[in-house]
């Protein structure tokens, strides 16, 4: 049954080392953009901008292995929805208006992203 999910004793190392590795990354960001709302932003951009490419290079390249690795795993571990959401509600924070920024500019990243790894990454074969 968890086989059958893809729930494999790999796949769970895989997913762990990648969401370590990106949210070293992310902290990595943070000090370098301090600044809560931006460095949030970056991070989130960076990372559906970076997991847009990896699926369509995944694709069309026959890789499958390293997918654990780099979108669950590393992508999901650069990005952060949960400090997104914290940056719109709390008192003094960026507020509602930086959550709608943060949504519609990571879908623009993707529409973009998308396009173009899909012109550029050919099908290997």
């Amino acid at each position: 049954m968890y086989k059958e999910a893809g729930l494999t004793l790999k796949a769970v190392w895989l997913v762990s080392l990648g969401g370590v590795l990106g949210t070293l990354t992310r902290y990595a960001l943070s000090l370098l953009i301090p600044s809560n709302g931006l460095g949030t932003l970056t991070a989130n951009i960076i990372a559906v901008a970076l997991a847009m490419v990896l699926m369509v290079f995944m694709e069309r390249r026959g890789i499958t292995e390293l997918r654990y690795l780099l979108l669950p795993g590393f992508c999901g571990g650069l990005s952060t929805f949960s400090a997104v959401t914290y940056e719109a509600v709390a008192p003094g924070e960026a507020g509602l208006a930086f959550l709608f920024f943060n949504l519609f500019s990571s879908l623009f990243v993707v529409v973009l992203a998308l396009k173009l790894a899909r012109k550029y990454i050919k099908v290997h074969g």
